[in-house]
């Protein structure tokens, strides 16, 4: 028998990746998680943390490369913690994705039976983002390759991988578009070259916060998000003109304002630099209008696919009135409206609301209504104006990773939906809730993975509960 403890080196087979991108290695079936392994690997690996029930390692040595192993084009793939399996086979990732969300409702909540169909592929793989947010800050992490030597104390690009205070200085990202990458090399070079000051997550210092990109991908509009510790439009002016005059399809500049020790986007205010406050994109022909902190699905051609997916499980029928919480800029219930008698969308950020409704007007949708909702407490809290509404016959959840509020869970069940087709971005918090409904007397009929994110660990999951029994 092998003896696992820490600062050993071991030989390993991977067999399989974990929820989270580890890989799975066995030693008398005690369970070593190895970082940035491919299932199918022989490896060499350092033991790095011992556990009672587990390991974790990191690789000395490929010995024996993995069948499914692809060369990842990006040169910043072995530091950048974006994308984990750009060095794997598309189908593979695909399969991982499959196999792990049947794990989670498995092993994590007990249900085994649910029925879990194969991953939807993405409709592109490379430059699918419409949205990049790109850090700045004080401490350039050192590449493990191609490093360019730059000064360490400057950095515009993405976090290092579990780094708060860490930043890759990137050119280009290959998730998104060349011409935005052509715009935020413009926009690195403006800061370097003017002595634009750069944030210090430690002391809370630095002018410039973070830089996000966005892009109407049907539209062709763009948007800039400075985000900025404080206000001086005098830095930004010399900005505005030099990426206007050379980029005409940037429609938009803003600059969210926050001094808040977190790392946010989201200003306490925010100023209009250029053009528009918003930009457009559209899902299947419906038309929607973007601002800066509206919520609004990253990969536009995904987001067809994965609403699809939600008609096709809502199973709709012109009768039919709709709740959908969690309603962002109104995309799923806009999507939806031609299908039903009414929607109702409840939705926590404001401008998201505004968004929601303008939309609305927009693509000349009468019968959707918005409502400003925390939903932690607003169900129980407005139980007068709830009680106006429309029963529900289906309810739309799409919640942020965090999932449901267990308060809100609760208020869920006492309003009875026939049915719900609950929309994920994390496998994990989903189950949890799901496993709450089915106490409650859902049934889980199926539940579909979308790959809206390719090369990543994330995967977006579209499930379809029935109420079979009234508690």
């Amino acid at each position: 028998m092998i003896e696992i403890k820490k600062n050993s080196e071991v030989e390993l087979y991977i067999e399989s990746i974990a929820f989270g991108a580890k890989g799975i290695a066995r030693i008398d079936d005690f369970v070593i998680f190895v970082r940035d392994a491919l299932p199918g690997q022989k490896v060499r690996a350092l033991i790095i943390k011992k556990k009672a029930a587990f390991a974790e390692a990191i690789i000395r040595e490929i010995i024996e490369e993995s069948p499914d192993h692809v060369d990842a084009p990006c040169p910043y793939f072995a530091d950048c913690g974006g994308c984990k399996f750009q060095n794997l086979n598309y189908q593979k990732q695909l399969d991982i994705k499959t196999e792990q969300v049947k794990d989670v409702f498995t092993h994590l909540v007990k249900m085994p039976e649910i029925p879990i169909l194969p991953a939807l592929p993405a409709p592109e793989i490379y430059a699918y983002r419409n949205k990049m947010d790109f850090s700045a800050g004080v401490s350039r992490w050192l590449l493990k390759e191609n490093d360019p030597g730059t000064a360490e104390d400057y950095a515009i690009g993405l976090h290092a991988p579990g780094r708060f205070d860490k930043i890759l200085d990137i050119d280009a990202c290959l998730l998104q578009d060349d011409r935005r990458n052509e715009i935020f090399q413009e926009i690195r070079s403006w800061a370097r070259e003017n002595g634009i000051t750069l944030n210090n997550p430690r002391e809370y210092t630095g002018f410039l916060r973070s830089v996000i990109i966005r892009k109407g991908e049907h539209s062709g509009e763009i948007m800039i998000n400075l985000v900025t510790r404080y206000e001086d439009k005098n830095i930004c002016k010399p900005l505005v003109e030099s990426i206007t005059s050379k980029f005409p399809e940037v429609t938009s500049i803003v600059n969210n304002i926050t001094n808040s020790k977190g790392d946010h986007s989201i200003g306490e205010r925010e100023v209009l630099l250029h053009g528009n406050s918003v930009i457009h994109d559209s899902l299947d022909g419906l038309e929607y209008e973007i601002s800066a902190n509206a919520f609004f699905q990253t990969n536009t051609k995904g987001a067809e696919q994965l609403y699809n997916t939600v008609v096709d499980f809502a199973e709709l029928k012109k009768d039919m009135v709709v709740w959908d919480f969690y309603s962002g800029a109104g995309s799923i219930s806009l999507y939806i409206a031609d299908k039903v008698k009414q929607v109702i969308g409840f939705e926590v950020v404001k401008d998201a609301v505004k968004n929601a409704k303008m939309n609305a007007k927009r693509n000349n949708v009468s019968h959707c209504q918005f409502f400003e909702a925390n939903l932690d407490t607003f169900l129980q809290t407005n139980q007068e104006l709830i009680a106006k509404l429309d029963k529900t016959d289906l309810a739309i959840v799409d919640p942020p990773r965090a999932g449901l509020n267990p308060k809100f869970v609760k208020q869920l069940i006492a309003l009875k939906p026939p049915s719900i087709v609950y929309v994920s971005c994390n496998p994990t918090t989903q189950a949890r809730d799901i496993a709450l409904l089915v106490e409650a007397g859902y049934n889980v009929e199926k539940i579909q993975p979308v790959d809206m994110f390719p090369h990543t660990a994330h995967i977006e999951t579209v499930a379809r509960l029935v109420l079979i029994q009234d508690q």
